[in-house]
C-alpha cells in the first residue's frame, strides 16, 4: 500500500525564508515521520519528498508505505510548525488537502461489482483484488484527524467482502430440534385474530391495537418467563429506554448500516409557536398535514429503538464496575421497539412496532457464557416442554453483525461468541420440511463489543456481555398458529393463566 499526499499549510503570518522551518524541513525524514514504525518496517514509514514556502503558505509533499502514513506525517508535521509559532511569529490556521492517493489497497478478493463510497472518495480503480483510492480534495482536515483515511480504506475492504455473503442464504447450522407435535389449527392466525376483533390494525404500517384477550395471553407469556426464566436465574427488572440519542447508534456499531430500517424522530428547530403558524394554518385550511414544511423545521436527533438493549448501556457508560456487583443480570419489557421493514410486513409475525423480553447479562467472560446457557435451557424448556411448541435450534449469524451488514459466522465462536436461534414450525406455511418456519426467539454472547463501545470496565478484569430477545407477537403467532383458539387444545401451563371473554362487538 503506498500513501501520496501533497497539501498546503496556511500560516497566520508570512513565512518565506524562515530558517527555523528549513531546519525542521530537513530533520523530519531522519526522527519525526519514522517514529512509530515497526523495527526493519522504517523504509515504509512517511518520506517528505518536496516542500517550498510561498508567503504564507507552505507547500508539501508526502509518501508512505503502511507505516506511520502519510496523513498521520501531515498532522505531525502541523504539530512541531505551532511550536516553532513563537519563534516564527505564525502559527498555522489552515490546511488544504491538494491531493491524496493511496495505491494498492488489498481488498483480500476480487470485487463481484462496483464499489463506491459516498463521502470524499473521487474514484477508486479495481485492478483483480487490488484498489487504487483517489481522495476528494475537499476532505477536511478534521476527518482525516479523527482516522477518516483509514477507516473510508476499511470501508472499502468490508464492502468488498460483503458483496461475497450478498444475496446468499442465511448462514446457519442445526444445533437442536425439538419432536413433532401435535397441530390443531392450519389457517393464518392473524388473519383469525382480525375476524375475531382481538387486534385491529392502525394507521400505520406494521402496527396493532391489541384487544383483551390478546393481551391476556401476552401477559401469561410474561408469567412464564419470570416464574420459569427470570425468577430461577435471579433475574431483575428495569426500564430501558425507547429513544437513542445519535451517539447510542454510533457507539453500538447500528449506525453503520441502519438508516432504511429506522425510525427516526425529530424536534422542533425552533419551540415558538410562532414560528409553526404556517403548518397550523396549512392544516386549519387543508385539513392535511403540511410535511415538507415541516421538514424544514425539524432536525434529526436520534431513532426509535431498534434493539432494545443499546440505550441501557448509557446507564453504566464511562463507569468501572465492582467485582461484587457482578453478573449484573436484567430484563425489560416496558415498551415497544421499531423497525422499517423494508420486506413488507405479515400479520404478527412480522411487524414494525413490536413488543419483547429484553434479556441482558453482564459479567467476566466465564460468567457470561455460563448464564447464556442456562437461559437458552430455559427458553428451551419453555417453548418446547411447558408451551409444548415444535422448534428448532440453529447457530446462526450474530445479530449485532446481521445489524451491521454482515452475512458471516463470527470469527469467535470457539470462545463462545455467537447466536442461538430458535425457530418454531407454522403448520398454515405448509410441510414442515418444506416451510418457512419463524424465528421467535435468540439468545447471544456479544463479548466485549458492547462494554468497550460505552467505556465500561470491571474492578475484575475482561468484561463481557449477553442477551437473549423475543417478540410477544412471534411467540404467540406461533403458539396459535400450532395450537388454535380452543383453549381445550391449550397446554395447561398457558391455558390456565389466560382468561378469554367476549371481545368489542361492532355493528
Amino acid at each position: 500500500m503506498l500513501f501520496e499526499l501533497e497539501a498546503v499549510l496556511e500560516f497566520s503570518n508570512d513565512v518565506s525564508g524562515k530558517k527555523e522551518i528549513e531546519e525542521l524541513m530537513e530533520s523530519v525524514n531522519k526522527e519525526l515521520f519514522k517514529r512509530g514504525a515497526p523495527k526493519g518496517k522504517e523504509e515504509e514509514a512517511s518520506k517528505l519528498k518536496e516542500w517550498s514556502t510561498e508567503g504564507n503558505k507552505l507547500k508539501v509533499r508526502i509518501t508512505s508505505g503502511r507505516y506511520v502514513r502519510a496523513p498521520d506525517a501531515l498532522l505531525r508535521l502541523r504539530s512541531q510548525l505551532n511550536l516553532l509559532g513563537g519563534k516564527i511569529k505564525a502559527g498555522v490556521r489552515r490546511v488544504e488537502i491538494r491531493r491524496l492517493e493511496v495505491k494498492e489497497v488489498e481488498l483480500g478478493r476480487e470485487p463481484s461489482e462496483e464499489v463506491r463510497v459516498a463521502f470524499y472518495v473521487d474514484r477508486i480503480d479495481v485492478k483483480g483484488d487490488k484498489a487504487d483510492i483517489k481522495f476528494s480534495p475537499s476532505i477536511p482536515i478534521d476527518v482525516i484527524e479523527a482516522g477518516g483515511v483509514d477507516r473510508i480504506i476499511e470501508l472499502i475492504i468490508e464492502k468488498v467482502e460483503r458483496q461475497a455473503y450478498e444475496g446468499k442464504e442465511e448462514v446457519k447450522r442445526l444445533l437442536w430440534e425439538s419432536k413433532e407435535k401435535e397441530v390443531f389449527f392450519d389457517k393464518d392466525p392473524s388473519a383469525e385474530l382480525e375476524k375475531m376483533n382481538w387486534i385491529r390494525r392502525t394507521h400505520s404500517k406494521g402496527q396493532f391495537v391489541y384487544g383483551r384477550n390478546f393481551t391476556s395471553i401476552v401477559n401469561a407469556v410474561k408469567e412464564i418467563l419470570v416464574e420459569h426464566l427470570y425468577k430461577p436465574l435471579g433475574f431483575r427488572e428495569m426500564l430501558f429506554p425507547k429513544f437513542e440519542p445519535w451517539d447510542v447508534p454510533k457507539r453500538s456499531g447500528h449506525a453503520k448500516s441502519i438508516y432504511p430500517d429506522a425510525y427516526y424522530v425529530m424536534v422542533p428547530k425552533v419551540s415558538n409557536p410562532k414560528e409553526w403558524e404556517e403548518a397550523m394554518d396549512y392544516f386549519r385550511i387543508t385539513g392535511e398535514i403540511h410535511k415538507e414544511g415541516i421538514m424544514k423545521k425539524v432536525e434529526p436527533v436520534g431513532i426509535l429503538s431498534y434493539a432494545q438493549c443499546p440505550p441501557f448501556w448509557q446507564f453504566l457508560e464511562g463507569k468501572v464496575v465492582r467485582e461484587e456487583s457482578l453478573p449484573i443480570k436484567i430484563y425489560d419489557w416496558s415498551g415497544p421497539t421499531y423497525r422499517n421493514e423494508a420486506g413488507g410486513t405479515q400479520g404478527i409475525a412480522r411487524v414494525e412496532e413490536f413488543h419483547r423480553a429484553e434479556t441482558l447479562f453482564i459479567g467476566s467472560p466465564a460468567q457470561v457464557r455460563e448464564i447464556a446457557k442456562k437461559v437458552e435451557d430455559r427458553l428451551t424448556f419453555i417453548l418446547d416442554k411447558l408451551l409444548e411448541l415444535e422448534i428448532k435450534k440453529y447457530s446462526v449469524v450474530p445479530w449485532w453483525m446481521a445489524q451491521e451488514g454482515e452475512k458471516k459466522m463470527s470469527d469467535k465462536e470457539d470462545e463462545g461468541i455467537g447466536t442461538v436461534d430458535f425457530e418454531a414450525y407454522l403448520p398454515y406455511k405448509g410441510e414442515r420440511k418444506r416451510s418457512e418456519w419463524l424465528e421467535i426467539q435468540n439468545v447471544s454472547v456479544i463479548g466485549e463489543k458492547y462494554p468497550k463501545a460505552f467505556s465500561v470496565k470491571s474492578t475484575g478484569g475482561e468484561l463481557w456481555s449477553g442477551c437473549a430477545g423475543g417478540s410477544f407477537e412471534r411467540w404467540i403467532c406461533a403458539f396459535l398458529s400450532q395450537k388454535g383458539f380452543e383453549k381445550k387444545n391449550w397446554p395447561d401451563e398457558i391455558g390456565r393463566r389466560v382468561k378469554l371473554e367476549e371481545e368489542v362487538k361492532f355493528a
